[in-house]
């Protein structure tokens, strides 16, 4: 079942195109490449998608609503939520705050309740923190709970960066290079964990430039170019694609 639709989608800022009249689909329970050279638009089409950016011209569709107009609050209620390339986290507070903070855009209590203290609020930030050491322990970060964030290893950081998108309850997770900055254990161990995301009903849209984990773990990729899609397919077809070899693989890739 189709989840989400980008249909004739241009973003432009001035007289620079970022997005030229881009179109393809993300199908429920899927997880989706989108690659390309550096300034293709990739990340550009996150914060159209998310509602960071109001497009030019073309129409957004989850679940059948057009959101291309919505603010970025709104489509986080909607279920789209995003990772950002650049890790950004709460540092100097625990790895269990950190989550608990990302369950609270589904949390039912006020602001004169938090400031009282009532019992709605205690409540609601117990729910929190049970949800926030569930989410933990699905991420292996049981054993950081109370440790500051800013001093997690790198790749810990990044799978914290995943545990806050994942306690605001996606449907449509964004993983803008979640691989960045990786050793291969620490690839290996995101591209496990990204799996048992998908597995737990998650649909996944993923930038990344680590080939091997893209051709290893997308079920299909769209490849975009100045803004533009030049290909999409399995990727064995991307694999054997002439443009995607001349825009952005090269000549000599050999990805399994």
């Amino acid at each position: 079942m189709q989840l989400l639709a980008i249909d004739d989608l241009s973003m432009r800022f001035g007289g620079l195109t970022a997005i030229n009249d881009l179109g393809f689909s993300v199908d429920q329970g899927e997880i989706r490449g989108l690659i390309g050279p550096n300034g293709a638009g990739k990340t550009t089409l996150f914060n159209v998608i998310s509602g960071v950016y109001k497009p030019s011209k073309g129409s957004i569709t989850f679940k059948g609503t057009e959101i291309g107009t919505m603010k970025p609050h709104r489509t986080a209620r909607m279920g789209i939520v995003r990772t950002f390339q650049s890790i950004t986290l709460f540092k100097n507070f625990s790895v269990l705050k950190n989550v608990m903070i990302g369950c609270h855009l589904n949390s039912n209590y006020s602001y004169w309740g938090a400031l009282f203290n009532t019992a709605k609020t205690r409540s609601s930030e117990q729910e929190n923190e049970s949800r926030a050491r569930e989410i933990l322990e699905f991420m292996g970060l049981t054993q950081y709970v109370d440790d500051l964030a800013a001093n997690l290893p790198h790749g810990h950081q990044r799978a914290l960066g995943i545990a806050i998108a994942m306690a605001a309850e996606p449907e449509l997770l964004m993983l803008d290079e979640p691989c960045t900055g990786m050793n291969p254990d620490e690839t290996a161990e995101m591209v496990n964990l990204i799996n048992k995301i998908r597995d737990r009903g998650v649909t996944i849209l993923l930038i990344e430039h680590d080939m091997k984990v893209v051709m290893g773990i997308c079920d299909k990729i769209t490849v975009i170019n100045f803004g533009t899609k030049i290909a999409e397919g399995t990727p064995a077809e991307i694999r054997k694609d002439e443009l995607v070899h001349e825009a952005y693989l090269g000549s000599d890739f050999d990805a399994p």
